[in-house]
């Protein structure tokens, strides 16, 4: 295979021989001159001055001495031009993103050679149109025609009139822009090409051009082509393949075929053949995901490469979507010495561009009580979690996050958060501007890291260098032409510039094998092709640039439109195909975020138009239907040890909702009370229902204990439900108790207003019920409870303390009540008390069990006792039509508790001895459905 670069090296010394020192060689991009010095150097026997190798916009500034300017600082530029004429008081804020656009069409305006006072008209009156633009086709009129007939001059809509507001302002703005640009040497792309074409005659060189591998040309670049074409200063030489370019209806021949007959190739038909005659190998991959195309890069290589080369220059993986690199790199395998990345690492994805989002975040969601600075937790996490962070302090991170989860503390003090210096210089609320402050912190990182750190270090001290590099730009821009925008904007900006921000790679980039984006592969050819991502939507790429200019003006004047665009990556598409033998193309057939699940139409025109021999191999992921092993932790001496601390009366003893969790599952029971494996901590910034349940019963309890010795009147309640204000306060006390009084006021939260309000509707939905049984005494609230239980273990008799905190215990007329409060829906019914202890019943009723045993417990603190009534307050059924508290049991309502408790001693021995029993493992549930919710499901994989 003869590459292209080859074919104009070798035709260059043919043409010159050895003299290049009067020769420019002018390309669209630079990668392509430093292949083509290689194959001169390859073909040339003997010292020679090289050409001068120059991309075409260098070239012009160096014939106009323009320099063009950063986006930044064109956009502020124009910002203040449009203010001035316009007399706008819109701030930079706003402007930027539409000015952003509008610099863009600016540029169109100005590669296009269109004329900017022409396209700006207001021209609602249509029969002027043809007389005042009489050198465009009837074709072009007509596209303008259709635009302006929307608009009725007698009466616009607001949309036409806020357009013609600002279109009215553009030729003007355009206008004085560029001569301020040009006062200060400056310019934009499309301003430097048009001011070289209008100057061409001045702008003399002796020099021999030749311009190699454009494609779409632009009129300046047109015009300029002309110019050097007519005094046979200049040669031409496209890349193209005659499969494409020899069909009229083929779009990625569309600009060739013109380009040719402009300026006819410097090369013969023959070299340009290749498509369909060089014994193509092509294979369509279809992947069930896009990290699934870099797993098979191995796989790929080998099946190109069986035995390993001395060099890999012959093979290029090509990223479709550049989002790809990362995954690619790391399964490039190790047998391959040298690659060569020449996109470079796209900055917005590296860990400093997140460290920068969470610091803006952490600065946004601050709040100020006095003089204490308060951060909200989510980004303060964020931080001291990221990997910069927490290798300089690893060992108090663990304890301060731990803290915050533990101790629900939504909004953190800022004076808690400084103990190393580099938290002291994040968790710092001085005034400075958001750029000072990410300065500060880039430079206090990039300091911190030592030349004998890891290499993953050495990489993420590059990233900061450049990421600092950038933002400092920003900044000095800004203070250059005293700009100051907030907070927020800083934020877009930065993350703006730096999505086109790429770290380079340092390499030798004529060696090894190639990693790069089709935009790369311009004007280069490889044998070998692996091409990522070749999905719809992003081959050719989906959306275009934003415009201000409408869709058909943009026609009427002959501006780029989305179709140019889908035609360059057809021509990207198959050019870099042309000359290749072996060809993967994968794309995920699975739709997902940005991904259609469906090749693109490139593909399926080779498929179905070339003629070429497809093959078609859809890779799935091996899928292992292994069943997991069934965990099981036989009670060892340690476990036992720590089971026997139940037995000690100085202990705590085991509690009622323990229980429940061993009949819910054995396993559950080991993981949280033996293994003292933590349940996930959720911070709750919003009352869930876990939280409602303590206020609802602190707020409860407080209330009653306003009552003087526990004696409750039907009077009493009435007053207090009507005390709307002390209800409150009490919820509030409650709910300060949750987060400090400080933190409970920044939580500014509709939501958590809605549940307290339920709160309070609960607490009055008790006292009216509670009316109904006046008068009672109170006994006690929320007081904890303890009794021993003697079972058979450990080879002999052996008491076993059970405690637990009964939420209300009170006597009425009918005897003593013993209350569990539920913020749930539980029912108060059972069948009978063995379904209560059955592990396998899937409606085993938790709550009838915990408090018939608060009866057993209160029984036996106060003996003889007697009758006992279990009961729940299920505050939802509460509001239901003659709502009984008693517990069911066969649907008959237990009015003593007495006669049960035998029946339910018996069956809570049992349950103790089976826990304690050194036979018994702890197992998983025979439930499945029960691990969905579990906090432990992680651990088992039952899901």
């Amino acid at each position: 295979m003869n590459s292209f670069l080859h074919l104009l090296a070798k035709d260059l010394i043919q043409k010159y021989g050895h003299n290049f020192d009067n020769l420019s060689i002018l390309f669209p991009n630079k990668r392509a001159g430093l292949f083509l010095a290689q194959e001169l150097a390859q073909l040339i026997d003997r010292p020679v001055w090289m050409p001068e190798i120059l991309t075409l916009s260098e070239f012009i500034e160096r014939q106009t001495g323009l320099k063009k300017a950063e986006e930044l600082t064109l956009i502020i530029k124009l910002y203040k031009t449009y203010q001035e004429y316009a007399g706008t008081t819109e701030r930079f804020d706003d402007f930027y993103f539409w000015g952003n656009m509008l610099l863009g069409d600016f540029d169109d305006i100005d590669k296009y050679l269109v004329d900017a006072k022409d396209l700006f008209s207001n021209i609602t009156a249509l029969r002027e149109i043809e007389s005042a633009f009489p050198y465009l086709t009837p074709e072009q009129v007509e596209f303008i025609q259709s635009f302006w007939r929307s608009f009725n001059s007698e009466k616009y809509s607001r949309e036409q009139q806020e357009f013609l507001n600002v279109w009215d302002k553009l030729y003007p703005t355009y206008t004085r822009f560029k001569a301020k640009l040009l006062d200060e040497n400056l310019c934009y792309e499309g301003m430097g090409q048009r001011l070289f074409c209008e100057q061409l005659s001045q702008h003399h060189t002796d020099r021999q051009l030749i311009f190699a591998g454009f494609n779409a040309l632009n009129q300046c670049e047109k015009r300029i082509f002309s110019y050097f074409r007519d005094n046979r200063q200049a040669l031409f030489y496209w890349d193209y393949d005659l499969y494409y370019s020899a069909n009229d209806n083929h779009e990625a021949g569309l600009y060739i075929r013109e380009n040719m007959k402009l300026f006819p190739n410097a090369l013969g038909l023959e070299h340009f053949n290749n498509f369909r005659y060089n014994d193509k190998a092509i294979e369509y991959i279809s992947v069930p995901s896009t990290i699934g195309q870099a797993k098979l890069i191995p796989t790929l290589i080998e099946q190109i490469h069986p035995e390993r080369q001395d060099s890999y220059t012959d093979t290029a993986i090509v990223l479709c979507d550049e989002s790809l690199l990362t995954p690619v790199i790391h399964s490039i395998p190790d047998t391959i010495d040298k690659i060569n990345i020449t996109m470079g690492y796209p900055a917005q994805n590296t860990s400093i561009a997140a460290l920068i989002a969470m610091l803006g975040d952490l600065k946004h969601y601050a709040k100020k009580e006095g003089e204490m600075t308060h951060y909200y937790y989510k980004p303060v996490i964020a931080l001291l979690n990221h990997k910069l962070i927490k290798s300089s302090c690893s060992e108090d991170i663990p304890k301060i996050t731990n803290y915050i989860n533990t101790n629900n503390i939504v909004y953190v003090a800022e004076k808690s958060l400084q103990f190393s210096e580099i938290t002291r210089t994040i968790f710092s609320s001085s005034e400075e501007n958001l750029l000072d402050y990410l300065l500060r912190i880039l430079k206090q990182l990039i300091a911190s890291i030592q030349p004998e750190s890891h290499e993953g270090l050495a990489i993420e001290k590059e990233f900061l260098f450049t990421i600092f590099t950038t933002i400092q730009g920003i900044k000095n821009t800004f203070i250059e032409e005293n700009i100051i925008p907030d907070n927020k904007f800083y934020l877009q900006i930065i993350h703006k510039i730096l999505q086109g921000v790429s770290i380079p790679f340092s390499g030798e980039p004529l060696e090894g094998m190639q990693i790069m984006g089709l935009m790369e592969t311009r004007m280069l050819d490889f044998k070998n092709l692996i091409i990522l991502s070749a999905n719809e939507g992003i081959l050719p790429k989906g959306g275009h640039a934003s415009s201000f200019i409408p869709y058909n003006l943009r026609l009427g004047f002959g501006l780029p439109t989305p179709e140019h665009m889908d035609a360059l990556f057809a021509y990207y598409f198959y050019r870099l195909l042309q000359r290749a033998k072996n060809i993967k193309l994968l794309y995920t057939d699975v739709t997902k975020g940005m991904s259609s699940g469906e090749m693109s139409r490139f593909l399926y025109q080779i498929k179905y138009e070339s003629g070429l021999p497809i093959r078609e191999v859809h890779f799935q992921n091996k899928i292992s239907v292994q069943d997991n092993p069934t965990i099981s932790i036989p009670k060892n001496p340690s476990i036992l040890k720590q089971l026997k601390s139940y037995t000690d009366e100085n202990e705590r003893g085991i509690s009622p909702s323990a229980l429940n969790t061993y009949m819910e599952c054995h396993l559950k029971f080991y993981f949280k009370y033996i293994a003292r494996i933590k349940e996930k901590e959720e911070m709750a910034e919003e009352l869930d229902h876990r939280l409602l349940g303590t206020i609802f019963h602190q707020s409860t309890q407080s209330l009653y204990q306003t009552f003087p010795d526990g004696e409750i009147t039907a009077e009493g309640l009435d007053a207090l439900t009507k005390n709307d204000s002390l209800i409150e306060q009490h919820i509030q006390t409650a709910y300060e108790k949750l987060y400090d009084t400080t933190v409970s006021k920044m939580l500014e939260s509709g939501a958590n207003d809605l549940v307290l309000s339920v709160v309070k509707k609960y607490v009055k939905k008790v006292f009216e019920f509670d009316k109904t049984l006046c008068p009672f005494h109170i006994i006690s609230m929320e007081r904890k409870y303890r009794m021993p239980v003697t079972i058979s273990a450990f080879d002999q008799p052996t008491v076993i303390y059970v405690e637990g905190d009964i939420d209300r215990v009170d006597r009425v007329a009918q005897g003593t009540r013993v209350i569990d409060y539920k913020t749930g829906a539980d029912k108060t019914d059972l069948k009978d008390l063995p379904s209560i202890f059955d592990s396998n019943n899937k409606q085993r009723n938790k709550a009838a069990f915990q408090t018939l045993l608060y009866c057993m417990m209160y029984e036996y603190e106060n003996p003889g006792t007697d009758p006992i009534l279990p009961g729940i307050y299920s505050t939802k059924l509460l509001f239901t039509p003659n709502y009984s508290y008693l517990l069911k049991c066969n649907k008959e309502p237990i009015h003593r508790f007495k006669p049960y408790e035998p029946e339910f001693q018996d069956l809570l021995v049992q349950l103790l001895e089976k826990l304690f029993s050194p036979e018994v493992p702890f197992t998983q549930t025979e439930l499945p459905e029960k691990c969905r919710t579990c906090s432990y499901n992680e651990i088992c994989k039952r899901k």
